[in-house]
């Protein structure tokens, strides 16, 4: 039976990618949001925009019939992802190049396997990114919210 979806796969092989990508080496890279007390300043997240105040969402897909008989769909898929660096300070500055290198390392994976190891034809790309700087009680975050997604692919 095929699955309803490839959002799971994409998922985890895109954590298992950033996990081992030695450019992300010291960034905590985490599956959704965290409930955590972790005291870490750099974070990576997948399927998460990394806004304790937004609406969590990890994925969107938009799913059609691929032909007629209902045998196979084809799958355009959304994944909310964020950076959020912090560093207890009121400098936007260092926070924004920090978050913009760790992005960078984060296309770079994308970049190196477009198909992040799901079934051909599957490509994948990084479509938008937001970048805020909210205050804190501990100072201003870096956060850079971003989409990777995939172009329409037969499921």
């Amino acid at each position: 039976m095929t699955a309803p979806s490839r959002v799971p796969e994409l998922i985890d092989n895109y954590l298992a990618r950033l996990t081992a990508a030695p450019g992300l080496a010291g960034v905590k890279i985490v599956d959704g949001p965290l409930v955590s007390n972790s005291a870490a300043a750099e974070w990576l997240f997948v399927g998460y925009d990394g806004d304790p105040e937004g609406e969590a969402n990890v994925a969107s897909t938009t799913q059609t019939w691929a032909g007629l008989g209902a045998r196979a769909k084809n799958e355009e898929i959304q994944l909310t992802c964020a950076i959020l660096v912090r560093r207890g300070s009121t400098a936007v500055k260092p926070l924004r190049d920090r978050a913009f290198a760790i992005f960078a390392e984060a296309e770079a994976v994308v970049r190196a396997d477009p198909s992040l190891g799901l079934p051909p034809p599957t490509v994948c790309s990084i479509t938008e990114t937001a970048f805020s700087a909210p205050q804190t009680d501990k100072g201003i975050e870096g956060r850079l919210a971003f989409t990777l997604a995939t172009l329409p692919t037969r499921i």
